[in-house]
């Protein structure tokens, strides 16, 4: 288990480097950290690799110029040196804070080693790993929640992109998602955007 003193420091160093990354990372981590609760809890995994990765997982945004993302073409936005960066930026920092708070050495290794991949699905999946499955999938099902997709309007003001981006998205769930909870989670995210 994470003791709520220790996600209490997690978060109180991650909101620094939050509230200096792109608009609406902070929400997001929210998001993300509440989803991957349900997913510890129904599929099982280990909460100190889980909730730590996911409150951590996007502070490296905070230290990136992110303009060549607002600026790629849609299909090219995923490939952007910021992109990569913020996840080696990630990684690094939150390395940095695990060990001032005297987290486990393996399970910061294992933590900085999904951050370091976390926005490429085809590496995270590759791992056959359940925590790194987990974070993956917490982190991507955010990105489906109507709330969280009109957050790009701020970083991707075209909207002829944002429809490829919405598209991407939707071809590609059915691979991206392999455990039936965030598959049963997407469902009602669809179901619930239909309806809106």
């Amino acid at each position: 288990m994470i003791s709520a003193r220790e996600e209490g420091q997690l978060w109180a160093q991650a909101v620094v480097f939050l509230e200096q990354g792109r608009p609406g990372d902070l929400d997001h981590t929210r998001a993300v950290v509440a989803n991957g609760r349900i997913l510890l809890a129904k599929e099982g995994g280990n909460p100190r690799v889980v909730i730590p990765a996911l409150i951590l997982h996007d502070v490296g945004w905070g230290r990136v110029d992110f303009s060549d993302f607002i600026n790629a073409p849609a299909e090219a936005k995923r490939d952007v040196e910021s992109v990569h960066m913020h996840m080696r930026y990630g990684a690094q920092i939150a390395s940095d804070i695990l060990s001032n708070i005297r987290w486990d050495d393996e399970a910061i290794r294992k933590i900085t080693s999904i951050i370091a991949v976390h926005d490429i699905p085809e590496k995270v999946l590759a791992l056959d790993d359940l925590d790194a499955t987990l974070v993956f999938e917490a982190d991507w099902l955010d990105k489906y929640v109507p709330e969280r997709q009109n957050r790009y309007f701020d970083v991707v003001p075209n909207r002829t992109e944002l429809k490829e981006i919405k598209e991407y998205f939707k071809a590609n769930r059915s691979r991206w998602f392999r455990t039936r909870t965030s598959r049963e989670l997407l469902d009602q995210i669809i179901s619930r955007r239909k309806k809106a």
